[in-house]
């Protein structure tokens, strides 16, 4: 990931213009426009500056056992065998891997979009997945996880079966809420 793509979702995540950014950051707005772009390698001390003045931190990342993108692609070929309890293994083992690693992790993992996994829902609940775990580290959410087309227009409960219990609104956590993923609350707590 780039320090250009790290500082313009750190600042859009809190609405900023490049030019109220600056001035925070004591940087340009024109330089910061050349980092963004790619245009310009900017020093440690600059895209700390940065990151600091839209409210975030700049942190280590730590190596990730799975990341979302290849826990995708094991539900999409789940979904496309039939195995629905697969789908559900694997969402839970990212949950747990999200779980236990820090913040920046999460932040690594969220960055790049997943491959669609072939279902909507399960699109929706990874997007939602990602972005409570972000939400509870205080990170941007990236925009491929509020996209419209990780919203789903009719609610559905995450692993819908015989043995689903669908949860009662106050159960279901923000982020799922949003995108009409029903889950409660404690599924997502690891053991």
């Amino acid at each position: 990931m780039s320090a250009g793509t790290l500082i313009r979702a750190a600042r859009r995540s809190r609405k900023l213009t490049q030019q109220a950014l600056g001035r925070r950051a004591r940087l340009s707005q024109s330089h910061l426009s050349l980092i963004e772009r790619g245009h310009q390698n900017p020093s440690f001390e600059a895209v700390e500056r940065a990151l600091r003045a839209a409210g975030h931190r700049l942190v280590s990342v730590p190596t990730v056992r799975d990341d979302a993108a290849a826990i995708a692609a094991d539900i999409r070929f789940a979904v496309a065998d039939g195995r629905e309890s697969g789908a559900l293994r694997r969402f839970i083992q990212l949950n747990d891997n999200l779980n236990a690693e820090h913040g920046a992790a999460r932040f690594a993992l969220a960055i790049s979009p997943p491959e669609p996994t072939g279902s909507r829902q399960w699109d929706a609940a990874l997007a939602a997945l990602v972005a409570h775990h972000l939400v509870a580290e205080q990170l941007p959410i990236p925009d491929w996880a509020v996209s419209p087309e990780r919203t789903l227009r009719r609610p559905w409960a995450l692993g819908e079966g015989p043995y689903t219990l669908t949860p009662t609104p106050d159960r279901v956590p923000p982020e799922f809420a949003r995108r009409r993923v029903l889950v409660d609350a404690d599924t997502l707590v690891s053991a």
